[in-house]
């Protein structure tokens, strides 16, 4: 048994799951919750974006979990053998690779500016202990939108990438 490769799944499944768990969590529940919530969800939103640093947690994780997708791919290919992505198998972690890739570069270089820009403008308004300029509710409102769209769209990428690792061997 290749101890490397032991180590590498477990730590690709962890964050995998967490990631991917989180983002979903996101997409389909947190979201319609808060729009649910009319202007209370935006302060919701407002004080999630800034819990226990969820923005730079997620992101860390999706990229730990790429780089360690990537390590484990490297093994297994024969360090990148096109064979090997030619097999059933190889193009079906390629795909979800890719669609694991393509979420990573989303959360990376737009939802997390998005969610930083929010807390931001929040902790700028708790500050002066007044309620929220219509400038700022506008802006606000306008990054929540953006990143509620971002974050569907990870979740789309992720569940390809989550179907393809998981069905992979039977190709």
């Amino acid at each position: 048994m290749n101890t490397e490769i032991l180590i590498l799944r477990l730590f690709h499944i962890f964050t995998g799951v967490f990631w991917a768990g989180g983002v979903f969590y996101l997409a389909f529940f947190i979201f319609p919750a808060v729009n649910a919530m009319g202007p209370d969800g935006g302060k919701f939103m407002q004080q999630l974006s800034r819990t226990k640093k969820m923005p730079t947690i997620m992101t860390a994780m999706g990229l730990l979990n790429v780089l360690a997708g990537i390590r484990m791919m490297q093994i297994v290919s024969g360090n990148f053998q096109a064979a090997w992505f030619q097999s059933g198998m190889g193009l079906a972690i390629t795909i979800g690779s890719i669609a694991a890739i393509g979420a990573l570069s989303i959360g990376m270089f737009f939802n997390k500016p998005r969610a930083e820009k929010m807390a931001k403008i929040s902790t700028v308004v708790a500050a002066s202990g007044a309620p929220p300029t219509p400038e700022q509710m506008q802006e606000i409102g306008k990054l929540k939108a953006a990143l509620e769209k971002g974050v569907k769209v990870m979740a789309w990428h992720l569940l390809v990438a989550v179907v393809m690792m998981a069905t992979a061997r039977y190709w």
